[in-house]
């Protein structure tokens, strides 16, 4: 059991070193999720493995120290890629297979949509409350994510560039148009949370992989905008990757979502999103109703005869603008903008360079 315990450990070390980390937590619900993840032996073989797809001669050149063949190496290799543990590239003009390590979260807890189990569960969601400070780059400063507002809380007094803009997003992705259940909704309820909203299929993706794995099924442009407009009547939050050419977004609750159901308890969470606007009442025109504060995902409003927003909580996803009844409720832009990383390999870089300076 402690050699097991060490090879744990030696893994979230080694996982710590990417540009998304997976820090220690004191509670030891780190090694808890590795547990629930990775068999011993799949822990020792992704210790040859890093952020960027190593060779797979290279890996067997350290692999066969300890005996492995080239076939067994592949073998167990693949096996961990079909457990979506890992990923495995294909160099399209040489054949050369290369595989790597998948980041905890966006990575091998998403890959697991319809596949989780209870432990896996369970270890999530004791590991939250420590792994969403890394997800929302406490350290760096750049999150994986951004919040943007839903279009019904958007006036012509706010200026909105295309990458905060949901429906620009969705009209300028390139197919394939694909829709997939919420894995946090499937991972709370295998501890016993039912989600209060009734839509499952709300991570927008235009992912071939999750097609070819049949996590995701295929829709048309029309249905993603349906889903769209399902999800903002529903007081969902939106939340696209934290770049500029997003693939898609997630359509977000806060009993569910693994960022908001966590960053929540946080005392000033506001501080943490890549979120370009806050939400602001008029008090001589609001009612005192509270259907903003039941709506509000971060629990920044409060309500009185009439209600008042904690702009450290606020994450401006526009949800109590579009909710509110009296129309007192207004988004605003910030004073100074966020723009986000040109792509998913400029986030990388910038998060790995930031956390570098730290180190």
């Amino acid at each position: 059991m402690q050699e097991h315990e060490a090879i744990y450990r030696e893994l979230q070390k080694h996982l710590d070193k990417m540009p998304i980390g997976f820090p220690s937590s004191e509670d030891n619900s780190d090694l808890k999720v590795l547990k629930a993840f990775f068999t011993p032996e799949e822990a020792k073989m992704a210790m040859y493995l890093n952020f960027n797809p190593v060779s797979l001669n290279r890996i067997y050149s350290q692999t066969k120290k300890i005996g492995l063949t080239l076939e067994e190496t592949k073998g167990k290799l693949e096996s961990m890629v079909e457990k979506r543990i890992i990923f495995k590239e294909v160099n399209p003009k040489t054949n050369q297979i290369s595989y790597g390590n998948l980041p905890y979260a966006i990575g091998f807890f998403e890959t697991h949509v319809n596949h989780l189990s209870k432990e896996m569960a369970q270890a999530s969601e004791e590991y939250g409350k420590r792994f969403i400070r890394e997800f929302l780059g406490e350290d760096t400063g750049i999150p994986q994510m951004r919040t943007i507002p839903i279009n019904t809380a958007i006036s012509h007094e706010n200026i909105i560039k295309d990458y905060d803009n949901a429906r620009k997003i969705l009209e300028t992705v390139d197919g394939p148009y694909a829709v997939a259940p919420c894995v946090c909704v499937q991972s709370k309820e295998l501890i016993g949370i039912k989600c209060k909203h009734n839509m499952l299929e709300r991570c927008m993706v235009n992912s071939q992989n999750y097609l070819d794995r049949g996590d995701a099924r295929e829709i048309t442009k029309a249905e993603a905008f349906e889903i769209l407009n399902k999800a903002e009547e529903s007081g969902l939050v939106i939340q696209p990757g934290n770049v500029k050419s997003s693939g898609g977004f997630c359509l977000c609750c806060d009993c569910c979502c693994g960022i908001l159901s966590h960053a929540k308890k946080l005392e000033n969470p506001a501080r943490l999103f890549a979120s370009n606007y806050y939400a602001e009442i008029d008090e001589q025109q609001c009612t005192g109703c509270s259907t903003c504060s039941n709506y509000c995902p971060m629990d920044a409003i409060t309500t009185g005869d009439a209600s008042t927003i904690n702009k450290e909580r606020c994450i401006g996803c526009g949800v109590c603008v579009s909710k509110c009844p009296s129309e007192a409720i207004q988004l605003k832009n910030k004073e100074q903008s966020i723009i986000p990383p040109e792509n998913s390999i400029d986030l990388m870089i910038k998060i790995a360079r930031n956390k570098k300076k730290l180190r």
